[in-house]
């Protein structure tokens, strides 16, 4: 009996598969960051709610929710550009044949953990050790 080689990288059809997987999401999040973007920018709503012969310009739980909501957008616009590099990470990885392997015990990721994470490195294995 031959002992069974274990498979070391993904087939170029893998790669093909997970490069448009990728690229879907990496589309889903440019849309995300172009709409967190124009919350985030959004200054016009205290001079759009003024008026020149209105007493109070505007009311100060107003302008206070409104600046919440925009350091939110801030704040999620932060984590999805970070989600878009670690996806462009996984584009250039895919390109350079070192996809879907992990990056501290070498093994191949199983790809169900790919469909889900397609950006990730790391074996469930390997992850949860580190989590530790």
């Amino acid at each position: 009996m031959e002992p069974k080689t274990k498979k070391m990288s993904w087939s170029p059809a893998d790669l093909e598969y997970f490069k448009n997987l990728i690229l879907k999401k990496r589309e889903e999040i440019l849309k995300e960051i172009k709409r967190l973007e124009a919350i985030a920018m959004n200054d016009d709503s205290i001079q759009s709610n003024s008026t020149l012969d209105s007493t109070y310009a505007y009311h100060m739980a107003d302008v206070g929710t409104d600046s919440q909501e925009r350091e939110k957008a801030f704040l999620w616009l932060s984590r999805e550009n970070k989600l878009l590099s670690h996806m462009n990470n996984a584009l250039e990885r895919i390109k350079n044949n070192e996809y879907g392997v992990c990056i501290e015990c070498g093994e191949l990721i199983p790809k169900e953990r790919l469909e889900e994470v397609p950006h990730t490195q790391h074996c469930v294995a390997c992850k949860t050790k580190n989590k530790k």
